[in-house]
């Protein structure tokens, strides 16, 4: 399979091209300037310990043509631009996974969010209501993503408004060693990226090695659980 990643040359790009040679696809890495693409395309495998041959380098308009997915994995302040750079060179049968979080590129702690009101629903406004957008891995560090050897501290959310998009990506991810889990349409997305903020910030002020969300359920050994007869009077 072919995985576009749009805007790959920062860290949560190689992160995620990482990730999709890993599961043993094929990452094309998209910039805006080839040559920074060429860079990472060669410096990138030996880094993490893959085979070469499963990065290429493209433009970004290059990287989207024929692929199957495509990532999103552009800074806040030119998410817009370059979707619309990429629009005309889509089609409505991609899958287009938005990883772009409310970051401030020039202040970590610091949020800039789109009028949409989430990225997620940006991509979808700009690319149409005829494309298959879906938010995730908006909650996971670069770290853990070129870490590809080692178990997941974090779990994946995902959201978006077409419901056999998502499952198709959460099979995909599960391949790329993670467990994900849909949390409802595109209208959910402000919490699902507002979360990215609160992790950095643990990052900074308690020093926690890239924190992560992960999900777990009560043991089922539990004695004690939740009885409404805890508030009815007795007699």
């Amino acid at each position: 399979m072919r995985c576009a990643v749009v805007g790959g040359t920062g860290w949560q790009g190689a992160g995620i091209a990482t990730r999709i040679a890993a599961a043993g696809w094929t990452a094309v890495i998209g910039s805006r300037d080839l040559e920074k693409a060429k860079i990472l395309q060669e410096n990138l495998p030996p880094f993490v310990g893959l085979p070469a041959e499963r990065f290429e380098a493209a433009t970004n308009v290059d990287a989207v043509k024929d692929a199957e997915v495509v990532f999103i994995t552009v800074p806040s302040t030119g998410h817009r631009a370059v979707l619309q750079s990429i629009k005309d060179h889509l089609d409505d049968e991609q899958i287009i996974v938005d990883v772009t979080a409310p970051v401030d590129p020039e202040n970590h702690l610091s949020e800039i969010w789109p009028e949409d009101g989430s990225y997620t629903a940006e991509a979808q406004e700009v690319l149409g209501d005829e494309f298959l957008v879906v938010g995730a891995f908006k909650n996971v560090s670069a770290t853990m993503l070129l870490n590809h050897t080692m178990p997941p501290n974090c779990d994946i959310l995902i959201c978006g408004d077409d419901l056999e998009a998502k499952h198709q990506l959460q099979l995909w991810i599960k391949q790329m060693g993670f467990q994900a889990y849909d949390i409802g349409k595109v209208d959910a997305a402000p919490t699902m990226e507002g979360l990215t903020k609160l992790l950095i910030f643990l990052n900074y002020a308690y020093h926690l090695n890239q924190p992560g969300i992960k999900f777990q359920e009560l043991s089922p050994g539990m004695q004690i659980l939740p009885d409404d007869d805890l508030f009815v009077k007795k007699s």
